[in-house]
């Protein structure tokens, strides 16, 4: 696992922030079958216009190159489902069928999954996957978070002797990853302490509640958790309270989080062309 570290920036009374980028070796999910003999036709259908999911296609699209493959359109969603659900259909309906399909983003994979039943499907940039069903004999994808063990790893180093992780979750949203976090704590000697919530009003009281507890914040892709509000209330309360913030989400760090850990965007959007023979 190759490992990119940016250096720190030391911010007057703030906790050291920085970044960390791990290149990580994506593995298949499942298996498309080879189809195509002449050239490889591909449209990308994306969530919604931000820089994460720009530079995996851009990572796409630089692993197309003298691969025999053409992109024939990139068609953005808006982040909307009912404009997304129009545009899909508006291409079912006018554009010929192509040979595979990318989708980036988890509104993308979705709604394509159930609307290209026939088609190769590859996703990425799907954060928890398994939530969603992205499963069938048409489709594959790249998983975009790092591995809960690289995660424990990286903030061990960090931590040192201390001990103690706190975090927060939905248990209807994120349950089996805290789950298998805990799992994974007990092998690096790490206490979780888990606080549920079920909805993001209680977001505040709860880390006010387990503040005095814990040694450091981790903090997961949760849908309750992280909001606009939170991601403001969050790190001001941590602040306070003088304890780092570790997550998965460079949005987190730029909020105020001491590391991530979190995909090469870029390296992300280059896999899809492993998961097919014809590429």
């Amino acid at each position: 696992m190759n490992q990119k570290f940016i250096q720190f920036e030391r911010h007057p009374g703030v906790l050291l922030i920085g970044w960390v980028a791990l290149a990580l070796l994506f593995q298949t999910i499942s298996f498309v079958p080879p189809l195509f003999a002449a050239e490889n036709t591909v449209i990308i259908f994306r969530s919604q216009q931000i820089a994460a999911y720009n530079e995996a296609i851009q990572g796409f699209e630089e692993g197309c190159e003298g691969k025999n493959i053409k992109i024939k359109t990139i068609y953005d969603l808006h982040g909307d489902t009912e404009e997304a659900r129009r545009i899909i259909q508006m291409v079912k309906e006018t554009t010929p069928k192509p040979n595979a399909i990318l989708t980036v983003g988890v509104l993308a994979a979705t709604l394509v999954k159930e609307h290209f039943p026939g088609i190769p499907i590859i996703f990425c940039m799907v954060i928890n996957h398994d939530r969603f069903n992205l499963q069938g004999t048409n489709i594959t994808g790249i998983s975009s978070e790092a591995s809960i063990e690289d995660q424990f790893a990286v903030l061990q180093e960090i931590l040192g002797p201390h001990k103690n992780i706190g975090v927060i979750y939905d248990p209807s949203k994120t349950r089996k990853m805290v789950a298998q976090a805990t799992v994974v704590a007990k092998q690096f000697d790490f206490n979780l302490v888990k606080t549920e919530v079920i909805q993001e009003k209680e977001v505040e009281s709860a880390l006010k509640n387990i503040t005095n507890k814990i040694d450091a914040l981790w903090v997961i892709p949760d849908s309750t958790v992280i909001t606009q509000n939170t991601l403001k209330t969050i790190p001001r309360i941590i602040r306070e309270h003088r304890l780092p913030i570790f997550s998965t989400s460079d949005a987190i760090v730029k909020a105020g989080a001491l590391i991530a850990v979190s995909p090469n965007y870029r390296y992300t959007g280059i896999q899809p062309l492993s998961l097919h023979k014809c590429y």
